[in-house]
């Protein structure tokens, strides 16, 4: 809504509207007789309807104190006979009204002024200033009326055209609230018409209140280059007056131009401190928020109890990846919810605060009181969910999150719902069940069909579901729009793969591969892709030919490594590996990939531990470093710490056959056979990679009778 602005000290009051006050504060201009009469005898005022407004405009109140007050009531009753006496009757009634008015006398101002008129009916002055009474009554359309009849008589009446520039302003405000805009649009044409033929009134003190007005016009129609041209003039004329600077803001801010508002709110601080809040929200906006971090706190200090300068302060401090900004954005939110204890959205930016610090627990405690407080929230699940995708418990938010999607879709909740159907379709993905997680993310997109990476998602349960055609049409409509996308290559060769058609994926990921100036991660792509067939010698060919491209990668060297231990060539991938720790000693995929091969051949297994241990503590919630770790402590036959480690992996990677066997193992170990089953059989039907089934089964044969199974 536009707030029509008309000034006061500066020219700055309310937006005009029924009952409203307009209450210019101005010295009073009065005109010279309108008819042909003598000039005025020296020592005695001009009437109000000639031209020597500036003189008798300077003199008007001090007139009225002197003068008008001792005889106004005398002369308001006294008859006038020649056109002398009328002139000074209406002149002496004029002013009479105008006291009048601003002792809130409506009444006898109105009265005054109409008898006023009377007496001088040719003069635009007396009209306008009932005009401006009845407007302050809210009536409007009399209003109008007499500030036109006005202009007809003097059309350099500037109150007459600041007042209509507000009254059509305000009747077109109205209108577009009752949704004719269209129909009264020229309504705000006249009001722009009159508001800046008031601006040549240049000895005016509203000047600066006009413009603001006008701006105000130009910006609801979106003319922002007129709407910055008056507002850098007002500011001009009144340097920092905040509403000045508080409306070019706005139309910097709408007319796309956020560093013009982030430079003059920098700049207004210095002059006015109250301006920090709008700087930090300038900052924000931008994506700016090392600046907006300070720029709340100074806001914060000048008022210590605003709650939403805190919170927003926060948040700027956790879109900073930075240990210490995340500590204090939790301390900062602690303070608010503990004073605020139900206010949902803190308690969501304490639950990621305490998430990025890696206190899961503390993120769950919240995440969970958000839920006690409202069971349906959508920031509450979804900070849940957070918390569970970080530990990896993908079963977890598949069992928390369904029943809340189960219930009837509520409208105009379809971004919440797509939200949490994400996280349900993810969690599917990483639990190896593709029917499932293309069920959801089919769901998601009917939501939002627009969103890409939604499609990307079904497209990879596609594939995971091995409906491979399906799959590839889906894939190939979204690589049109991101070729060289290598994760879309990716699946697509996958899919191609599941048909049969090999040769036809490596064609597909070996432009990205060869690609100048892509990075490695096309190769890494393609080397993957050939060891997901067992292709390990061409996985290593590609990757040592890589290897002069990219002679710091060291994701690259440590695939190479793999690939040469998958060759049995471990002497050569021990040497790579140690390489890749010596250059980065916190290069998890090493440590533990170094580790766990130290473990299989039955070498240096407390080095292997100590290895292991270190990626662990680097990807705590892992499951393919926990599954190394309990593997280790199973290897030096302590099961029961190798139990808690492998029932962690084998609960969260499901499919993988590798984990499900060694929780078998360790099972049996401990004489809890009948389990031990249930993980091997879990273990042949899963991905089936790096297993021996011939070997599982026997295992199973010999377990059953000591689990009392025939």
């Amino acid at each position: 809504m536009i707030h029509l602005i008309v000034s006061v000290a500066l020219g700055v009051v309310p937006a005009l509207s029924a009952g409203a006050a307009i209450g210019y504060a101005r010295t009073l201009p009065i005109e010279r007789p309108s008819l042909t009469r003598q000039a005025p005898s020296p020592g005695t005022s001009a009437g109000p309807s000639g031209a020597a407004d500036t003189q008798v405009g300077k003199q008007a109140n001090k007139q009225a104190g002197k003068q008008v007050g001792k005889q106004a009531n005398k002369q308001a009753d006294k008859p006038a006979d020649t056109p002398a006496d009328k002139q000074a009757e209406a002149y002496y009634q004029f002013i009479t009204g105008h006291r009048r008015g601003a002792e809130g006398d409506a009444d006898g101002a109105s009265k005054a002024l109409r008898l006023a008129m009377e007496l001088d009916p040719a003069s635009s002055q007396i009209p306008a200033e009932l005009a401006e009474l009845l407007a302050r009554q809210g009536l409007v359309t009399e209003a109008v009326d007499l500030a036109e009849a006005a202009l007809k008589t003097n059309d350099t009446n500037w109150d007459a055209h600041r007042l209509l520039g507000m009254l059509y302003a305000d009747q077109a405000e109205r209108a577009q609230a009752r949704g004719t805009d269209a129909a009264d649009a020229s309504r705000w044409q006249r009001a722009v018409d009159h508001l800046e033929k008031a601006l040549s009134d240049s000895d005016s003190d509203m000047t600066t209140g006009v413009r603001l007005t006008l701006a105000r016009i130009y910006l609801q129609r979106q003319q922002y280059d007129r709407a910055i041209a008056a507002l850098k003039q007002a500011l001009a004329d009144s340097p920092w007056l905040r509403q000045a600077v508080s409306l070019l803001v706005e139309t910097y801010t709408a007319a796309g131009k956020p560093a013009e508002a982030a430079a003059l709110l920098k700049d207004a601080v210095e002059e006015d401190p109250s301006f920090y809040p709008a700087l930090a929200d300038a900052y924000d906006k931008q994506q700016r928020y090392a600046e907006a971090a300070v720029a709340f706190e100074k806001a914060s200090e000048q008022n210590p109890r605003d709650v939403e300068l805190k919170i927003k302060w926060a948040a700027a401090l956790l879109n900073r990846p930075e240990t210490a900004s995340a500590e204090r954005a939790r301390d900062l939110l602690l303070e608010v919810t503990r004073t605020n204890p139900a206010a949902g959205w803190p308690l969501y930016l304490l639950a990621r605060a305490q998430r990025f610090l890696e206190d899961l627990d503390g993120a769950e405690a919240t995440a969970r009181q958000i839920l006690a407080l409202n069971p349906s929230s959508t920031s509450g699940a979804h900070a849940l969910a957070q918390v569970f995708e970080a530990r990896r418990q993908f079963s977890k938010i598949v069992e928390t999150l369904e029943p809340v999607m189960a219930k009837a879709p509520q409208k105009g909740h379809e971004v919440d719902e797509v939200l949490l159907l994400t996280h349900i379709g993810f969690a599917h993905l990483e639990l190896g069940r593709g029917p499932e997680a293309a069920a959801v993310f089919d769901r998601a997109i009917q939501l939002n069909p627009d969103d890409v990476a939604l499609k990307t998602y079904r497209a990879q349960a596609t594939v995971l579901a091995r409906k491979y055609e399906l799959a590839i049409t889906l894939l190939r409509d979204l690589r049109a729009g991101r070729p060289g996308d290598p994760r879309l290559a990716r699946l697509e060769a996958d899919a191609l793969r599941g048909m049969g058609k090999f040769d036809a994926g490596v064609a597909v990921l070996k432009p990205l591969a060869d690609a100048a100036g892509a990075g490695s991660n096309g190769v890494l792509t393609l080397s993957e892709f050939y060891a997901a067939d067992h292709r390990y010698a061409d996985a290593a060919a590609l990757l040592k030919t890589a290897e002069p491209r990219f002679p710091d990668d060291l994701n690259l060297r440590f695939q190479y490594a793999a690939m040469l231990e998958r060759l049995k060539k471990h002497d050569e991938a021990e040497r790579i590996l140690r390489q890749v720790i010596a250059a980065d000693p916190h290069h998890a995929p090493a440590l533990n990939y170094l580790g766990y091969t130290l473990i299989e051949r039955g070498q240096r297994l407390t080095e292997a531990l100590g290895l292991i241990r270190r990626a662990v503590a680097l990807d705590p919630y892992n499951g393919a470093y926990l599954d190394s770790l309990g593997w280790a402590y199973f290897r030096l036959k302590q099961f029961e710490a190798a139990e808690t480690n492998l029932r962690t992996a084998a609960d969260q990677l499901v499919g993988d056959s590798v984990v499900q066997d060694h929780f078998g193992d360790v099972l049996a170990a401990r004489n809890r056979f009948a389990d031990a089953v249930e993980a091997w059989r879990r273990a042949l039907a899963g991905d089936g990679e790096s297993i021996d089934r011939e070997k599982i089964e026997r295992k199973i044969r010999e377990a059953q009778p000591k689990a009392g199974k025939k």
